[in-house]
């Protein structure tokens, strides 16, 4: 047995750390000392890493009070841990499109500084750097993938025969996506009357997506091209879509 004291040194915490945990049912003492100091069974050290392990992931308490209860009674099927995963897996996704968008727009920014101002004798470490920002070593996954992936975790209508038809003609347009408060703005650099028509009918297909329960997204049109606007906690996936889509040939 070990005194929290012993635990919290093993673990890398203080003791005050396991007196919190205690407090918000996340950790029991297996005992007490004669002197009634709380006393630890050496398993208590695996179970203070997963939760600290689960913390730096993101998981806030309560999740992790699901997860340590699955984990407790054998029970990593359950629906409450899939269901809190998922969400915590969501959340990633959420966060990791908005940085994906940011770079996919300073990739289109940086080549149309190269394009407009291009003359000889071109500055040779603005030429390196736009090679290096633009290698993309951590490449969208393709359409499919994407198409997978949504199938798996949400649902969405996106996966219909229906839309996988009209995604095909959207695929290997040029588009600039951006992010306003909720909404993600994606922008299709076009002026071919099928992408609009393509594009419409995505829009009223996702206005009856369980996924997407917000209003039915925005089609406008203005000089630049066709521009969609999506709302709601998951319209990041429209946006996500829309990057693996721009990599795909049309003729695919």
């Amino acid at each position: 047995m070990l005194t929290i004291g012993e635990l919290a040194k093993r673990v890398g915490m203080r003791s005050s750390a396991l007196r919190y945990y205690e407090q918000e049912g996340l950790l029991t003492p297996d005992g007490r000392s004669p002197s009634g100091y709380r006393l630890y069974n050496p398993t208590a050290e695996q179970r203070l890493r997963l939760i600290h392990r689960a913390q730096r992931l993101g998981f806030s308490l309560a999740d992790i009070r699901t997860l340590l209860h699955a984990w407790d009674t054998g029970h990593l099927s359950s629906a409450d841990l899939i269901r809190t995963a998922e969400d915590r897996h969501l959340a990633l996704e959420r966060q990791l499109t908005e940085l994906l968008i940011l770079k996919h727009e300073l990739e289109l920014f940086l080549q149309d500084l190269h394009h407009q101002h291009e003359r000889p004798g071109d500055d040779a470490l603005f030429a390196s750097l736009l090679e290096r920002v633009c290698a993309n070593p951590l490449s969208q996954p393709p359409a499919q993938t994407m198409l997978d992936w949504l199938a798996r975790y949400t649902g969405c209508v996106l996966t219909s025969d229906a839309a996988g038809t009209l995604l095909q003609q959207l695929a290997g347009q040029h588009v600039h996506i951006w992010q306003e408060d909720d909404a993600y703005h994606i922008l299709v650099v076009s002026g071919d009357t099928a992408v609009a028509t393509a594009l419409q009918k995505l829009a009223q297909l996702e206005a009856n997506c369980q996924v997407h329960q917000t209003l039915t997204p925005e089609f406008l049109y203005d000089d630049e091209g066709y521009h969609l606007i999506a709302r709601g906690e998951n319209a990041f996936i429209f946006a996500r879509l829309f990057l693996a889509l721009e990599s795909v040939s049309s003729k695919q």
